[in-house]
């Protein structure tokens, strides 16, 4: 029997496959000259041909992808790239022979019936080939073009669009995000496709917004705890509760998990009609692309307009360049008559997806037009086995008119299930539609009859992944191989992420202790309640009696610090000194105007930010952020006390926005003109600075520009600035009065000044630590290039470049990411155990601000540190394992924390391979120390820190400065007779560095005025070595000098004199001293009480979350409350009926017809 197959994609192979399997004769014609379908990437867009881009994903996983007996390779990533998925193919053809029954670049051309059909069913099949048509006759045609070959762009939905100026097109026009730089682009369209290519342009687009109507649940690719999430969803179990529970009990569950990741209101995402079930779109980055303001969600499309574009209920006007539309494609068969298969709604109706049911023979199958939830290669196969056993005779369809109605009524119950949009009644439920299938075949595997046989082997089935090796074990084309693919599925997904083994795991006694401390925790809660039963009890009374009451209030309110002689008081100070401009000396600046300090400001560079003013170039040796930077920091978490981002600001910021941020503050309270000028326009600087211009060019959202600030042209043009402080000595006169010399230089001219005290604030971004003498080889042998992480701007310069990069802190972790993009491969090398976290916290808030909180801060300091560990332990690990990929393990002690949401999932694509530290470079090779070599390394990438340095401050000072321990408090060396030198910022702080930084000066200038007091030197100098570690560690190892926010911010809020009281606050102001305690500890606290108290505080903490949420919200939805509690009750009590009923169902077949 001759079986023409049309293309040779995914489906075409399969069904040249199952036709050999069958003893059937295939002739595959594809119209290009290779194999692939959509998964073979060109350059050039071929007519009739699918088209995608170069960085595209797969979203299910390798082992639930495979075909059913030929798994992919175990060293392969979980989730595979397209070069690897087109790889996968031809060693499919290769292994079973199949490219000797394609003929490449013929064309089909037309199918028609042979005149004598009704009795033979053969075809006539018209190709062409080198201009040249020939005529064929088959006895079956499998017809596996698939459906996106046809763009579907409806313009006439889209009012204006004639009229837009910019440039449209469809998104299977687009390639590379390189079209969209420094452009303001649209997408309209939620699938997969949109939110891919929507990532992929916020990287190089000024802005980027995705078009909506209906919302789109949002799925992760990493699922729980870092497996893939088709591994844990598409299970016969999972199948059981989804095809069986009542619809709202469904939707609630539905509503439950995906939420879990992100609250999906909150971001505007949710569906408007959130019962019907949809496809999901699968998307790792998109949820903190929003939260980094990246990415803004909008409504449908109202109205295009020359330059702009209306959203529906939206006035304002978006100004656009680009239009992309990710509009979904058309089904179409133009070789087919249409009476074969007629197309509705984009509907092609066939009986199980499969074959036309009007015609007289079913000798014409159309493979993969269907959209299963799950992978599509083994559904595509499945359908080929049938299809392949059908044409044979070997399987039999039930008579036209049953195949009929049941078309029809799919076609009603997908309009209730799904929706009926565009082209959704081609999605069905993946594993039911599997079994029936398999079930036609006789290959549904019999999970009963296995539990009696092969326990293990069922239990597997049943509660694992339903991987397509299961359809292998019985019936037709029986695989031996079968049962051990399915036993080993798990070895293979977690081979290629454990490129670095981490050493150990917990025991045992741990998981025991972490119960045992459970208990005391709820025994401590009750009583914690009970207690504060009394509390209010007593507090009523209180109020029942006033002049009680003002007693305890008396006592409660902080008492005043008095002098003593053994306290050390600075000498008389006016005029300050402070070296450097950026977010520490800002803030010094402002906090010595508080306390009616003289402040003057030294910076060395152009103009205000420090390490947040960007800069392409590096010659000036000046430490800068890359291009690509986010804040790691929230920005209520990260403002300066009393003064509070902008609202619409996103919750992290690039760069742009937090120097933005840093001129509107010091505008708001005119620091500049206390920042050292030594310019042309100097005297214009000393008179006010007359001329002002408005700065508007920073790429941002136009709803910014209402925010506009105003800053002297002499700083603009880059004028300001530029005074180096050379030298900062003692005065001979120093132990009485405390003064410093400071020399500075400017265009070359070279001033002493005389200041009462120095607050020094160039931060620990200094100078880049480059420890060569670790790495044998890179010096002698390594003939590629290496550099520092300062040294690196832009991802371009590593396109198509094999990269090392060593270190995995934030900025190795950032640059890897990054460098994933462009370069051919990239290594990720350390030696330290390292967690890695998401600023996407519990439901989509920021990190921080679920993290850092008074209540998390009593915990920790209540219960031992291994059980602190064990707890936090577990909450990374339900994001991914991390001893799965290789990047650490619950027992070590030794530990550091990063920020990043990217690298899990570069870990699963193979995007980024983690190996252990480097033993010795060869001239072109890295040999590290599990005995692993990686060849052709074209770059080392060197993210391994920064050393702080002084050089300015004499020896006497320098030299006792061996790290933040060796100050008091991390502030003040404890030496100096006088305390009139201060190091700002010189500390790694668990949250902002920012906040911390304000405290600091706050509590400085407060010494300096004299309001606060210093222990004696030798108390100082006690606390100071008490601090240090007794013994010195290996010098090579970098220090960890991070501190938890709150105890050290407060412990200097206390020494100020304002740490708020949370117990006065919960008798004077419950909800105020409540969202303190359990609420996120935002630096609005520290300005409720005490010296600089601001009267906007309380406000600021009560509306901190509605400021978080208003940059997310741009996507305004109906009424979409979650359900009541009631009804979460309702459902919950219902589930374990539901779950007894659908499995009696289970028991017994649903009547209906059943191949014989």
């Amino acid at each position: 029997m001759r079986v023409a197959v049309v293309g040779a994609g995914v489906s075409g192979l399969a069904a040249t496959k199952c036709c050999l399997d069958e003893g059937l004769e295939p002739t595959c014609f594809e119209q290009s000259q290779d194999i692939g379908g959509v998964w073979r990437y060109t350059e050039h867009i071929e007519a009739g041909r699918p088209s995608l881009y170069p960085s595209v994903i797969s979203n299910t996983s390798k082992e639930m992808s495979a075909f059913s007996d030929f798994p992919f390779p175990e060293h392969f990533p979980v989730f595979l790239p397209n070069a690897l998925l087109l790889d996968y193919l031809r060693r499919y053809t290769e292994h079973f022979g199949l490219r000797e029954h394609i003929r490449f670049g013929s064309t089909v051309v037309s199918i028609r019936k042979h005149p004598d059909f009704a009795t033979t069913g053969q075809w006539n099949v018209v190709t062409e080939a080198g201009g040249k048509q020939t005529s064929h006759v088959f006895d079956a045609v499998m017809v596996c073009s698939g459906n996106f070959s046809e763009p579907s762009l409806p313009l006439q939905c889209f009012p204006g669009i004639e009229r837009f100026r910019g440039r449209y097109f469809h998104s299977r026009q687009y390639k590379h995000p390189d079209v969209f730089q420094g452009k303001r682009v649209l997408v309209v369209g939620m699938g997969n496709s949109g939110v891919d290519i929507a990532v992929e342009a916020s990287r190089v687009a000024a802005k980027v917004m995705i078009s909506t109507t209906r919302g789109a649940w949002l799925l992760s690719r990493v699922f729980e705890h870092g497996y893939p999430w088709d591994m844990i969803l598409n299970t016969r179990l999972m199948s059981l509760i989804k095809t069986n529970l009542p619809g709202p009990l469904s939707w609630w569950l539905l509503n439950y998990k995906v939420n879990q990741w992100f609250n999906h209101e909150n971001y505007g995402l949710q569906p408007d009609n959130s019962w019907l079930v949809r496809e999901p779109v699968l998307n790792d980055d998109l949820p903190s692309y929003i939260l980094t303001g990246r990415i803004t969600i909008k409504p449908g499309v109202k109205e295009f307009k020359d330059n702009s574009v209306v959203f529906h209920n939206c006035p304002e006007e978006e100004p656009i360049d680009i239009v992309v539309f990710c509009t979904g494609y058309t089904v179409s068969f133009p070789f087919l008559e249409e009476s074969i298969v007629r197309v509705e709604n984009k509907h092609a109706s066939l009986y199980k997806y499969v074959f036309p049911p009007q015609l007289q023979k079913p000798t014409l199958a159309v493979l993969g037009l269907i959209k299963p939830l799950g992978a599509i290669m083994p559904v595509a196969e499945m359908q080929a086995r049938w299809v392949s056993r059908v044409f044979k005779g070997l399987c039999q369809l039930p008579p036209q008119a049953v195949m009929e109605k049941e078309v029809n009524e799919k076609k009603k119950n997908q309009i209730q299930w799904f929706g009926l949009t565009f082209d959704e009644v081609l999605k069905t439920e993946w594993l039911v539609y599997l079994d029936t299938l398999a079930s036609f075949i006789g290959a549904k595997p019999s999970v009963l009859g296995l539990l009696c046989t092969d326990p293990r082997l069922a239990l597997t089935i049943f509660f694992g992944p339903c991987s397509p090796y299961q359809y292998r074990l019985e019936g037709p084309g029986r695989w031996q191989g079968a049962r051990q693919a399915i036993l080993t599925q798990w070895d293979r997904v977690l081979k290629p992420t454990r490129t670095r083994v981490p050493a150990g795991s917990s025991s045992s006694f741990l998981s025991l202790l972490t119960v045992v401390a459970l208990l005391l925790l709820l025994a401590a809660v009750i009583c914690g309640f009970l207690y504060q039963g009394r509390l209010q009890k007593r507090g009523r009374q209180l109020w029942a009696c006033p002049a009680l009451f003002l007693q305890i209030k008396e006592r409660l309110r902080p008492a005043a610090v008095t002098p003593a002689c053994h306290l050390l008081q600075a000498t008389m100070v006016r005029r300050v000194a402070v070296i450097g401009a950026g977010a520490g000396g800002l803030a010094s600046i402002k906090c010595c105007l508080d306390e009616g300090l003289e402040p003057t400001c030294f910076e060395s560079s152009e103009g205000i930010g420090g390490v947040w003013r960007y800069t392409d170039s590096t010659d000036s040796r000046r430490i800068t952020v890359y291009r690509s930077v986010i804040t790691n920091t929230s920005k209520e978490m990260s403002c300066f006390s009393d003064f509070p981002f902008p609202e619409d600001f996103p919750n992290y910021l690039p760069h742009s926005l937090v120097l933005e941020y840093l001129r509107m503050y010091t505008q708001h309270f005119d620091l500049l003109r206390h920042i050292r000028c030594q310019c042309h326009h100097q005297e214009k600087c000393r008179v006010g600075f007359n001329g002002f211009r408005s700065v508007t060019q920073l790429p941002r959202d136009p709803a910014f520009h209402r925010h506009i600030f105003m800053i002297p042209d002499c700083c603009s043009l880059g004028l300001l600035c530029k005074t180096t402080v050379l030298s900062v000595r003692k005065c001979p006169d120093f132990s009485t009065s405390g003064r410093w010399e400071v020399v500075t230089e400017s265009h070359g001219v070279r001033e002493s000044h005389v200041f009462d005290a120095v607050m020094v604030c160039t931060g620990h971004y200094q100078e880049p630590y480059l420890p060569l003498a670790s790495f044998p080889g890179i010096e002698s042998r390594f003939k590629g290039q290496y550099l520092h992480s300062w040294e690196y701007r832009d991802v371009q310069a590593f396109r198509g470049k094999r990269v090392l990069v060593l270190g995995i802190g934030n900025t190795g972790g950032d640059l890897s990411v990054e460098l994933s993009r462009v370069a051919a491969k990239v290594f990720l090398s350390t030696r330290s155990h390292t967690w890695v976290v998401s600023r996407v916290s519990d439901q989509g808030f920021p990190m921080d601000m679920v993290s850092t909180t008074r209540f998390n801060s009593l915990l920790d300091w209540l219960l031992p540190s291994a059980l602190t560990r064990r707890i936090k332990f577990r909450k990374f690990n339900s994001w991914f394992n991390h001893t799965n990929y290789g990047l650490a393990s619950s027992k070590s002690s030794k530990f550091k924390i990063i920020i990043n949401e990217e690298l899990p999932f570069c870990l699963l694509s193979g995007a980024v391979v983690l190996k252990p530290n480097v033993k010795e470079f060869t001239e072109s090779s890295a040999v590290f120390e599990d005995g692993t070599t990686e060849g052709n390394i074209d770059v080392v990438l060197f993210a391994t820190g920064y050393n702080f340095s002084f050089p300015f401050l004499e020896e006497s000072v320098r030299g006792s400065i061996h790290d933040n321990r060796s100050l008091y408090n991390c502030i003040f060396p404890p030496q100096l007779e006088q305390p009139t030198l201060a190091i700002i910022g010189l500390i790694q702080l668990t949250g902002s560095i920012m906040v911390g930084s304000e405290m600091q000066a706050r509590w400085v200038t407060g010494v300096f005025a004299g309001w606060n007091k210093l222990p004696p030197p030798s108390r100082m100098m006690a606390e100071v070595l008490k601090r240090k570690p007794a013994v010195k560690r290996n010098p090579s190892e970098r220090e960890n000098l991070k501190m938890s926010f709150i105890s050290y911010v407060d412990k200097i809020a206390a020494c100020a004199g304002v740490k708020p009281s949370v117990m006065r606050l919960l008798l004077t102001d419950p909800k105020l001293g409540l969202a303190i305690f359990f609420g996120p500890c935002s630096p609005y606290q520290y300005r409720l009480q005490g010296r600089g108290s601001w009267s906007g505080a309380r406000a600021a903490i009560l509306t901190q979350w509605q400021r978080s949420l208003r940059p997310l919200r741009t996507r305004v939805l109906r009424d979409s409350s979650s359900s009541s509690w009631g009804w979460s009750w309702m459902c919950l009590l219902a589930l374990p009926a539901a779950l007894t009923a659908a499995w009696l169902c289970s028991k017994h077949p649903q009547a209906g017809w059943s191949p014989q």
